[in-house]
């Protein structure tokens, strides 16, 4: 037997297991319902003329309740067959009319068959007749109206609560299926973004050290190595992120030579945290474009980690043009900045902070702040 056919004879299991515990459920509660009754006969009775043993009431109740038990099924089937709909009322009403003249009438012969009809005062059985089915009928017309109104009443309102929950199920499917759609797409952009960024500093380099440049392509094709081997991820640790921030950075200091000067101030602490996959490379890059670039003589960038109150906090700090960080938050920083918010958004709602403020002594300061541990889950974008 193949793998279909035994997913396909587990899933028979369950759907009879779900249908079992669905039947046993209704005949319990029908049971419970008919031994309330039959208490409530007993008490009854017994302050009257012809009292009963308490067994006798509660045998002859639930007897009776299990025939509301039976008759349970072809109202459930005719509820899912005429559903009721703002557009559709006229037919389920009309069939839902005859659903109870035939009740009725399975009612009465149910109990006649079964033998569970009996005079209520003497506890005698009735006999089998066109006549008593029909005094059964006839006293117990309103009873019946309320039992059949009720049952259908419960049976269109648990109907209703399983379209909600399979509505809101496909919903919030659909919704997580789009949220990591765009993070897909988000984190697709980035290799483009950073290829380009970094092909375009090599054909600089071209112009004045062609052996630099030759080696700057090995690098990268090493750095794209590792990007593509973890481009399934949508989690890394911080010691593989901080592992592929430093290759980049190794290969931009290839490029920008003693004008870029790197400090790493990590704690040990921080290193076995999740954090989004290739989520701190553009920070770096944008600190560097728009920082370091900028200044004829270069500057340096540091990049230091910290856990504060149950917080992951990255600090990229350069001492380039003040504001050239700040003045360009979003637009100016180009699809870096842009990215990294919007999957950070994606990931942990309102629950991240990514700030760039100008320093006092010169440059700029960006510090992001996440969770630590995984993320919380997809929610809306904040920031």
């Amino acid at each position: 037997m193949g793998p279909r056919a035994g997913a396909t004879n587990g899933v028979g299991r369950r759907d009879l297991r779900s249908s079992v515990r669905f039947v046993a459920a209704i005949l319990l509660l029908w049971i419970l319902l008919g031994a309330f009754q039959g208490v409530q006969l007993y008490l009854n009775q017994d302050a009257g003329e012809h009292p009963i043993p308490i067994l006798t009431a509660v045998g002859t109740c639930v007897r009776r309740y299990l025939v509301y038990a039976l008759l349970t099924f072809p109202a459930l089937w005719l509820c899912r067959r005429f559903p009721f709909t703002a557009r559709r009322w006229a037919a389920p009403m009309l069939a839902h009319g005859i659903g109870f003249v035939a009740y009725c009438v399975l009612y009465a012969a149910i109990r006649l068959a079964t033998g569970s009809a009996a005079d209520m005062r003497t506890m005698e059985r009735l006999p089998v007749s066109v006549e008593t089915a029909w005094g059964l009928i006839r006293s117990n017309l309103f009873e019946q109206f309320w039992m059949y109104t009720s049952m259908v009443t419960a049976i269109l309102a648990i109907q209703y609560f399983q379209l909600l929950r399979q509505r809101e199920r496909r919903e919030t499917e659909l919704q997580r299926q789009m949220a990591e759609y765009e993070l897909q797409v988000l984190k697709l952009q980035l290799h483009p973004h950073f290829l380009f960024n970094t092909l375009n500093g090599i054909s600089t380099l071209m112009a004045r050290d062609v052996a630099a440049a030759r080696e700057m392509l090995g690098r990268l094709s090493d750095l794209l190595r590792i990007a593509l081997s973890r481009s399934a991820d949508n989690e890394v640790s911080l010691r593989d992120e901080l592992e592929f921030v430093s290759a980049y950075l190794e290969l931009q200091r290839m490029r920008f030579g003693e004008r870029l000067k790197v400090q790493m101030n990590i704690d040990p602490a921080t290193l076995d945290a999740q954090v989004p996959n290739m989520i701190i490379q553009p920070l770096v890059e944008n600190a560097i474009q728009y920082g370091i670039a900028q200044v004829r003589g270069g500057g340096w960038i540091e990049l230091a980690t910290a856990s504060e109150n149950g917080r992951l906090l990255v600090r990229i700090v350069n001492d380039g043009p003040q504001s050239a960080l700040a003045s360009h938050p979003i637009k100016g920083a180009g699809i870096g900045l842009d990215n990294t918010r919007a999957r950070l958004g994606q990931l942990y709602g309102d629950a991240f902070r990514l700030q760039i403020a100008d320093r006092p002594e010169g440059g700029a300061e960006l510090r992001l702040e996440i969770p630590l541990g995984r993320p919380p889950g997809v929610t809306g974008v904040g920031g």
